[in-house]
Parts: structure tokens; sequence; C-alpha cells
């Protein structure tokens, strides 16, 4: 999906304003899709001057006026058609599975870290999602069936990336060197390019 289309997806739950907009968009969408956060004013403003959200100036005291916008009924038709003919793809993208792809020629001591640090930011996922459950959505309503699906599979995920850990963590730790020498890659290095 396109940033526009992103925007109206946000839009869809309700009425916000641009800084709101922004938050979800940084705090929530950015874990799931790839989103451009720098172009979001002039994007709704694209959105408003094509009819498909409109928007209310609301006068602060002591702040600056902000806006408030709605999706309109041709936003949400246009929302939905995206929903509906975008290619959902899946996507893994893993700095953490790339490095452990070296694992031959890291340390024991650096596998068990990355294996460390992951299981932490599994638990920490595990806790979003806790949260997420127990607090719905940000405007308090119940989770509705597809984000209590989305949780569900996260958990999924999560419970299925800790077990794999737990049963190759060993076997990739002891495969792995006790220490390492940056000469001896460096000498080895060397020759495999005079060959």
């Amino acid at each position: 999906m396109n940033t526009k289309e992103l925007l109206l997806s946000v839009l869809i739950a309700g009425p916000a304003t641009g800084y709101d907009i922004k938050k979800t968009l940084e705090q929530e969408v950015s874990k799931i899709v790839d989103v451009t956060i720098s172009n979001i004013y002039p994007s709704l403003n694209e959105l408003a001057d094509e009819g498909l959200v409109t928007f209310q100036r609301v006068e602060q005291e002591h702040r600056p006026n902000k806006k408030v916008y709605e999706i309109t009924e041709a936003g949400r038709a246009v929302c939905i058609n995206a929903l509906m003919t975008c290619h959902a793809r899946q996507r893994l993208r893993s700095e953490f599975m790339y490095i452990l792809q070296f694992a031959p020629y890291l340390p024991k001591s650096r596998i068990k870290e990355l294996l460390d640090v992951r299981l932490a930011e599994n638990d920490e996922a595990w806790a979003a999602l806790d949260k997420v459950e127990a607090e719905g959505q940000p405007d308090g309503r119940q989770l509705n069936a597809g984000q209590e699906f989305c949780v569900g599979l996260g958990r999924a995920l999560i419970d299925a990336e800790r077990k794999f850990i737990a049963s190759q963590r060993e076997r990739l730790i002891a495969r792995a060197p006790d220490t390492i020498s940056l000469d001896h890659i460096g000498k080895e290095y060397a020759l495999a390019q005079a060959d």
C-alpha cells in the first residue's frame, strides 16, 4: 500500500489529528509495513484535495491550531479497494538471521549473545501483544476479529521461534569456535585473494 492508502486505513477507524495519525504510523503501522513518515502532511492535503478526507480546524488556547481529519465515503471506498487489491506479501528481513549465517566464523560468546538478545526481543514482543489485548484499540474499543487474528498469529510466530531457538541453540553454539583470531582470518582472506 502507498502512503495515501495507509493514511486512509488509519482514518477508517475514526477521525484523528495529523499528530495522532503520525503517532499511529510510527508506533503501530511501521512495525508491520514500510511507512514513509516524512510526507504525511502533504499526503493528507492531497487526500483532502481529492475529496477522500475532510478536515476541521480546531482552535486551541496557548497552542497551535490543529486539523482533525475524517475519511469520506469516497475515501472509504478507495481504502477498501486498496485492501482488496494490493498484494499482501509477507517478507522476512532479519539482521539476526543474516549474521547467524556466519556462525562458523564467530566465537561461541557472540552466538550466545545473539540468541539471548533475540529471546529478550521475543519477550518484549510478547509483552506488547499482552498490552494490545488488554487495552484494545487506541480509542478504547475492543479489538476487532482481524486484530485478534493478528495478535494470535504474532503469538504463534514468537512461540515457534522460541521453540526453534531452544531446540537448536546448543547445536549451533557447539559448532562455533571458542575464540577467533582476526590475524588468522586476515591471512585466510589474503590467501583466498591470491588464488
